[in-house]
């Protein structure tokens, strides 16, 4: 590995761990085993080094999403089946690759101010739009096919995303054992919200909810 490969690591690990704030260009230095200006052979500024590792993890991310979105659509399940292997997904990725999701929800809920749109613009380009696309054509296959109820295919997804993001920042607070069951209930009473309503009719002609 490379002085800049190098760098780059140690960055990645101490602005997950203590943030932008917290991490100096001294720290990352010392953690490398080089001067801090040997930095600048590389980087022109702190700034620059963190939008740098920025980039790096969102096209992690973005790898990531199409490489399991394209092994999904190859399985050919139904909507819930999909839903649940994108939920489990997302979860054990924060497991496997801890430093990169654990930065990356850092800097979504709270970014350097100065570098927020920078932030802002890497996401929209990378990750976000890829991860909405590919969820908004799964929740529109199963409004088309009765398995959801009849919503925008927009507000379903945001409210997967609003899921998925409260139990990631209960795991970065509280860590994964103590989320366990959080997984599990979410994702219950996700689905229940959210899915088709079989009706059937008796009888007497009365309509009721299977």
């Amino acid at each position: 590995m490379n002085a800049l490969d190098r760098i780059n690591k140690e960055a990645l690990n101490l602005f997950a761990e203590r943030g932008y704030y917290g991490t100096s260009l001294s720290m990352i230095a010392k953690a490398v085993g080089i001067r801090k200006s040997s930095i600048y052979a590389h980087y022109n500024s702190k700034d620059e080094l963190f939008i740098s590792v920025i980039k790096y993890v969102a096209n992690i991310y973005k790898a990531e999403t199409e490489q399991f979105f394209s092994k999904l659509k190859e399985q050919n399940q139904p909507v819930e089946h999909q839903l649940f292997q994108v939920f489990c997904w997302y979860m054990q990725l924060w497991i496997d690759k801890k430093d990169v999701t654990k930065l990356w929800r850092r800097v979504s809920v709270f970014p350097p101010e100065h570098l927020e749109n920078d932030i802002k613009s890497i996401s929209a380009e990378t990750v976000a739009q890829s991860f909405h696309n590919e969820l908004a054509d799964i929740f529109r296959q199963g409004v088309e096919n009765g398995e959801l109820r009849n919503a925008p295919s927009g507000n379903l997804v945001n409210l997967f995303q609003i899921l998925i993001d409260g139990i990631l920042t209960a795991r970065l607070l509280k860590g994964n054992e103590d989320t366990a069951e959080l997984l599990h209930d979410g994702w219950h009473h996700f689905w229940s919200g959210i899915k088709g309503t079989d009706k059937r009719q008796t009888n007497t002609g009365e309509i009721i909810n299977v």
